[in-house]
């Protein structure tokens, strides 16, 4: 059970509602019935012939609906009962009223007690000319039509329009205004007393009390409404939904626990994510730059390699050039050895072989300087 049924035996939402005209506006209802005494029309200890001359603001149709809805509260409470005098039903209406009202208005106990009247007077004879529009059963008039015509026989007979139909749709499924205007619900018995006054309600008193003819409601007829709720049952009811109230709340707070404790763990794990990433991005930066560096490293390495290797290469060519040279000047000496001998005292053979030598000598020569 949500915790909004505990609200539900209360009238708290009739604040927010914009009652339509209902089809089945003749439906029961399981409330306490209501009777002709439940709200006296002059409020008490007050004198005679004494009023005021001031006169407030008229009453707004939001004012209205706040004040039957105040008056259903206070007044139908099931544990409270008819325990209550009559000046602290209209004090807790009073203070109702305060709580909830949306205006600026003052209004008084006086004056709450006077608007309550009209809204109930004007009521209960709409309800008897609906009731004289249901009981014609006119064929092929549609629910819509049937509350037309009363406020037009309303109309006619109050020689003004009916102004409560606000509040006519937050009273209509009340027992006191149900067997108006409907013919099912209500439980009617004959009787065989002759007695005028019935047991609960006549005919006589009701029709009295809604301004309609004595031939409307036949005599010794007593209308026995749907039976409310006992004390002992409602405190039962308001004990059961309080627990269940309670069970529901300490649900919730349970679940509305474990969803922190889940928002708590997600946030840690998308904390704990966001620094492996951060990690991770810092471990490859650091990885790129360290391979970097490797990579300057070995280019440097390689550069001083192949320093080595041109330094070796010049060392290498300045060897093969001083070998070079070294091996020109002893071919030079050689050459120069073999250029200054003397031939003629040589055998014939030897001075043949030296006279070869030097030829080949002068040709060189010859040749390296073309």
């Amino acid at each position: 059970m949500d915790s909004q049924d505990l609200t539900s035996m209360y009238f708290t939402n009739l604040l927010s509602q914009d009652p339509q005209l209902d089809p089945t506006y003749g439906g029961q209802s399981g409330s306490s019935p209501l009777t002709l005494h439940d709200s006296p029309t002059q409020p008490p200890n007050e004198p005679i012939g004494v009023r005021k001359s001031v006169r407030g603001a008229n009453f707004t149709p939001e004012e209205d609906k706040l004040l039957v809805s105040a008056w259903l509260n206070c007044s139908l409470d099931a544990v409270q009962g008819t325990d209550q005098k009559y000046s602290q039903l209209w004090e807790k209406i009073f203070e109702y009223f305060q709580q909830f009202k949306e205006t600026t208005t003052e209004r008084t106990i006086k004056s709450l007690i006077h608007r309550w009247s009209v809204i109930q007077k004007a009521t209960n004879k709409f309800c008897a000319k609906l009731a004289q529009v249901e009981g014609l059963n006119q064929s092929g008039m549609t629910d819509q039509d049937k509350f037309d015509k009363a406020k037009v026989m309303y109309q006619a007979l109050e020689k003004c329009s009916f102004q409560f139909e606000h509040c006519w749709h937050l009273l209509k499924d009340q027992p006191k205004w149900i067997w108006r205007t409907t013919k099912e619900d209500p439980k009617r018995r004959k009787t065989m007393s002759p007695s005028p006054t019935p047991t609960r309600c006549s005919g006589a008193t009701i029709d009295s009390a809604f301004d309609m003819e004595a031939d409307e409601v036949m005599e010794n007829e007593v209308i026995e409404l749907d039976r409310p709720i006992g004390r002992k049952a409602e405190k039962g009811k308001r004990k059961a939904q309080s627990k269940q109230a309670e069970e529901n709340f300490q649900l919730r707070k349970m679940k509305y626990t474990l969803l922190e404790e889940s928002r708590a763990q997600e946030k840690e794990f998308y904390r704990m994510k966001a620094e492996k990433i951060e990690y991770d991005k810092e471990k490859e930066e650091k990885k790129l730059r360290l391979e970097d560096e490797r990579l300057r490293l070995e280019a440097e390495k390689m550069v001083i390699e192949r320093e080595k290797e041109l330094a070796k290469i010049r060392q290498e060519d300045e060897r093969l050039r001083l070998e070079a040279q070294k091996v020109e000047l002893a071919t030079k000496e050689s050459d120069q050895r073999i250029m200054m001998m003397d031939v003629s005292g040589m055998p014939e053979l030897q001075r043949l072989y030296f006279q070869q030598l030097q030829r080949e000598i002068m040709a060189r020569r010859s040749t390296s300087q073309d």
